[in-house]
């Protein structure tokens, strides 16, 4: 609907499935072509199974007029003389992936993808829902254990929560040491959103940069994130929580 909204008034619609693709649909072309995706791009390493894989980048090549690929280099053209003449290769995709490619990443990619399509998008929500369902049910007994957007729990199997006087980053680092749990601290590269999550006001945004800006991060306001798969059994997120 956001993509039909944005066609209507002239627009393109890019869409980020950074963090969902691993558990959604994907379709570009709906029935109705005003609701279709222009492109749309997503990291595969966060797949089941896909650390080591490269970014996907799909778009309709009807937005590419650009003759001269963004990074040059051999295989994009077709031939050159001496002087100074050449001819960049028409296929779009040979043309923009100057150099070896990325073999073992692509092939990697497509078997992350296969894996997600055997697993079944459905299934895959489900147990996210299951496992969710628990980790609220335990944290929301913590008393001082607070779950960023809290209100929302029909979500995918990323949670954010911070522990009240306790640092994200001495957080992370007791979960990792002494129990063996990776999660990662900060804000997550949203700054910006984090100030509403953390009800951080303008002077004391300009405070925390000022302190930022000459090395200091202690007051840094950030949180601990913590990513679950379907692959996780309830004893294990039950451990987790524990912890």
């Amino acid at each position: 609907e956001i993509a039909e909204l944005m066609h209507k008034h002239g627009g393109v619609c890019f869409v980020d499935f950074a963090c969902s693709a691993p558990y959604v649909d994907i379709d570009m072309h709906p029935e109705n072509e005003e609701q279709a995706l222009d492109a749309i791009f997503f990291s595969p390493h966060k797949f089941l199974g896909g650390p080591g894989t490269s970014g996907v980048l799909v778009f309709n090549k009807k937005l590419y007029h650009n003759m001269i690929p963004d990074c040059p280099g051999g295989g994009t053209v077709s031939w050159t003389n001496p002087w100074g003449e050449h001819k960049y290769i028409d296929n779009i995709e040979d043309r923009e992936d100057g150099g070896t490619p990325g073999f073992l990443q692509t092939i990697k990619t497509a078997l992350a993808i296969k894996l997600k399509e055997a697993m079944g998008v459905e299934h895959i929500l489900k147990r996210e829902h299951e496992l969710t369902s628990i980790i609220f049910n335990e944290l929301s007994g913590i008393d001082n254990v607070n779950i960023l957007a809290g209100q929302h729990q029909d979500r995918l199997g990323v949670i954010s929560f911070y522990i009240d006087d306790l640092h994200y980053n001495l957080g992370v680092k007791l979960l990792n040491d002494r129990f063996g749990i990776q999660t990662r601290g900060g804000c997550s590269c949203a700054g910006t959103y984090g100030h509403f999550l953390l009800h951080v006001d303008q002077k004391t945004s300009h405070e925390l940069t000022n302190e930022i800006s000459i090395g200091d991060l202690v007051r840094k306001p950030g949180w601990i994130r913590m990513s679950i798969h379907p692959t996780t059994t309830n004893a294990e997120m039950e451990f987790v929580c524990d912890s």
